[in-house]
């Protein structure tokens, strides 16, 4: 109680010092457009050309790529934003299905009398106060598995450049957060909504960070150690510096009693236009009449939690947080809460899933809770004609089925995943009403009702269903929970389900607006024991429902078979599984995306499967003393198709991507454009790093068998009288073989040839 009572006394007294700091803006009128009396006129429903809007995330990802910048440092606007005008107002929220950016934004739309009325305020700042109390999440395709951002996101409108004032940019104040390693980042980006063209010229801006010609400007603040219970201020402050139209980025953190505070970048616009100009004071503007000069996009004030960067989305698995989102009304020269609030943000494009967002009345005003449960949209306060809360609980078994809600009757269109803890258990809360859930895991049977206080899920065991959803497992019990024989020992090893008759279930087919997938096929993580993945299925996924028009406006199919995922496993074996094959969409391009990818994992085996590759088949990053043997890498035969163009990530089919250390490739035969690749940097932080693998064993005859993970490994791929190292479909003779390149260090020194090795008659007769 005594450090919260003096937590609450610092941290008026921050906000202000930051207020009296930028007296400057307390003195510029908030106004407040009142309701129009009469509703708009009707506009029909439109959607943005998706191919112009695919084509600029292309754009941007490119010219970032070419840079060498990292997608954690970008920020994205929801480029595939859906534009739907509904009868009443003049705009919607942004996203119409989860995984979307939970938390707080303010779209300037109200319920009133029973209608949805829009308006518009206009003000100088705008805060997010954030606290978490926990927080557990994991997502590995987006290259951060443990990792946030909090993002407060708001457009400063009436700017000026070069004597006109009519431009508009989009400021981000965000915090990246690492739930494995505690510390916090604050990073800003500000990227041009004055058009649809989102174009950043050389001369529009100077801060303390980079500018990135024609596409957007960001800086890298002060990291933080910090612990729990921690809370973080983020404030976007307007102002006019020597006549230039300029913004703060400030921030507070308080943390184990101490306070942190201070701004770490300011921007300042180019404004002056001839001698003497000043620029008028630039708003930051919440407008419920239209669209913004993108055509899709809000003029709106938000606060969420998202994927760490380049439009990711995040599986939150536990969270305890509070979000408050505030403007600044100079009549009073206080923070208020902002006017409405629906349970998402509506401009930016990193997201999450496992988000329970209610709301509640304090001091303050209105503010938002968190808890890891089901994510839906709806309208919170002044947004909804609900105001009562209500708590749902329960566990399921086994430990790690799925569960499923929906509000009212399940529904496709509607329902959301709801994350449950390593023994089965879920704690959340959601506006009062009834909410059907559905049960379900492999090789048992389905079960739905309603959920309640208290609700305990029983599944019965049913071998017959075969598998038709993802395989999870997060520890070794729940490596038992999906098996038909073994007791995890290295003698006995646990032999995990592999008999699918039907499709996975389209519950499983969610994505966000970048297309990135919410489950993989597989997924094991943290386990020790010995497993074997033998003969696995496809994992084949038929979309349905709303995302297959997604999709077709994409021109993505409408079909797909789910990755497998492995991370901090050991003596795990993926052993003779016929078809390994699966798409990424391109937006994807620069995160570790492959149809099997080994994450800080050792003593592993991946052997005698065939991949074919739509995209990227194996990805290694971190660990060691892994094995890769006998695998077929082959190119899926929609690589020649016009769909190839459109879900391809890398620009041609890769075999094996290597960003590890220790391990073994061998006696593989690569028939991919891109055989292997193994660079100088690191996919995780970007930066120098050296990669020294092993690809072959010394020449030996083919008859000679070693053994790993209890499987013996012995012959040539190809057919050859000896072993060494693998086929590659490009080598010309140059040892070693290195793919021209991709694999910086090393290489084969004993490829695979059909007929006499002569490059290797020296070390033929010694045999």
């Amino acid at each position: 109680m005594f450090h919260g009572f003096m937590m609450t006394d610092i941290k008026k007294s921050i906000v202000v010092l930051v207020t009296l700091i930028f007296i400057t803006t307390l003195f510029f009128a908030v106004s407040a457009a009142p309701v129009h009396a009469t509703t708009p006129a009707v506009q029909a429903s439109s959607y943005v050309n998706a191919t112009q809007q695919s084509q600029m995330y292309s754009s941007v990802m490119q010219k970032l790529e070419s840079r060498g910048i990292s997608p954690k440092y970008a920020y994205l606007p929801d480029f595939n934003a859906q534009r739907i005008v509904h009868k009443g107002n003049t705009v919607s929220p942004t996203y119409a299905t989860t995984p979307a950016p939970m938390g707080i934004g303010d779209i300037g739309l109200k319920y009133l009398n029973g209608q949805t009325l829009p308006y518009e305020i206009n003000f100088t700042s705008t805060e997010a106060s954030v606290t978490i109390d926990n927080l557990s999440d994991f997502y590995l395709l987006n290259d951060g598995p443990h990792s946030v951002t909090i993002q407060l996101n708001s457009v400063l409108t009436n700017v000026s450049i070069l004597g006109n004032s009519s431009y508009s940019f989009w400021t981000q104040n965000v915090v990246f957060y690492s739930a494995r390693t505690h510390q916090i980042t604050f990073i800003d980006n500000v990227w041009n909504f004055s058009s649809p063209a989102f174009n950043m010229t050389t001369n529009a801006l100077h801060g303390n960070g980079i500018l990135v010609p024609y596409v957007f400007y960001y800086d890298i603040g002060p990291t933080f150690n910090v612990t729990y219970p921690f809370t973080v201020d983020l404030y976007l402050n307007s102002t006019v510096i020597n006549g230039n139209s300029a913004v703060y980025f400030n921030y507070s953190v308080f943390t184990s009693g101490k306070v942190y505070s201070g701004s770490y970048d300011t921007v300042i616009f180019n404004s002056t236009g001839h001698p003497g100009y000043r620029a008028p004071q630039p708003e930051y503007q919440i407008d419920g009449y239209g669209y913004d000069a993108t055509g899709y996009l809000i003029n709106d004030a938000e606060v969420m939690i998202g994927g760490p960067g380049g439009g990711s989305t995040t599986s939150i698995y536990s969270i305890n947080a509070t979000m408050h989102l505030y403007y600044l009304n100079s009549t009073t020269g206080t923070y208020q809460t902002v006017p409405s609030a629906f349970d998402i943000a509506a401009d930016t494009g990193e997201t999450s899933e496992g988000v329970a967002v209610s709301w509640s009345h304090g001091p303050d005003g209105y503010y938002a809770k968190l808890t890891a449960g089901p994510s839906f949209i709806y309208g919170m306060w002044n947004m909804s004609s609900v105001n009562n809360m209500e708590h749902f609980s329960g566990s399921i078994s086994p430990s790690n089925a799925f569960i499923f809600a929906s509000p009212d009757e399940m529904n496709l269109s509607t329902a959301a995943w709801v994350p449950t803890s390593a023994s089965g258990h879920f704690s959340f809360t959601l506006p009062e009403g009834t909410y059907a859930y559905e049960a379900l895991m492999s090789y048992y049977a389905p079960a739905s009702g309603y959920l309640g206080s208290d609700t305990v899920i029983s599944l019965l065991k049913d071998p017959t269903m075969g598998i038709y959803t993802p395989l999870f497992a997060f520890n070794n019990q729940q490596l038992a929970n999906i098996s038909v024989s073994g007791t995890g020992s290295s003698a006995n090893p646990y032999v995990v389900e592999n008999q699918q008759y039907m499709p996975i279930n389209p519950l499983f087919d969610e994505f966000n607006d970048f297309v990135f997938p919410v489950f993989p096929g597989v997924m094991i993580a943290n386990t020790n024991a010995s497993v074997n993945l033998i003969s696995m299925p496809s994992f084949y996924m038929q979309y349905a429902g709303y995302q297959v028009q997604i999709l077709k406006n994409l021109k993505l199919p409408t079909y797909n078979y789910l990755p497998f995922e492995f991370y901090n496993t050991s003596n795990l074996s993926l052993w003779k599984d016929q078809f390994i094959s699966g798409w990424f969409a391109y937006f994807l391009s620069g995160f570790p995306d492959a149809n099997v990818i080994m994450w800080n994992s050792t003593h592993d085996l991946i052997g005698s499967n065939t991949f074919y590759s739509m995209d990227s088949s194996l990805l290694v990053f971190g660990g060691s003393n892994n094995v890769v043997w006998g695998n077929y890498f082959l190119q899926s035969p929609i690589t020649k198709t016009k769909e190839f163009e459109y879900i391809n990530t890398n620009g041609a089919p890769f075999g094996v991507s290597m960003y590890s250390s220790g391990n073994l490739v061998y006696n593989n035969e690569f028939k991919v454009y891109i055989t292997a690749y193994s660079p100088d940097y690191s996919i995780y932080t970007g930066l120098p790093a050296l990669y020294i693998d092993e690809w072959n064993i010394s020449l030996q005859p083919a008859f000679i068998a070693h053994s790993f993970n209890g499987f013996t490994l012995s012959g040539s791929i190809i057919g050859t009288f000896y072993q060494g190292g693998n086929y590659w479909w490009n080598f010309n003779g140059t040892i070693p073989y290195n793919d021209n390149g991709l694999i910086y260090y090393g290489g084969d020194y004993v490829p695979l040839v059909h007929g006499f090795p002569f490059y290797l008659f020296r070390e033929y007769m010694f045999f």
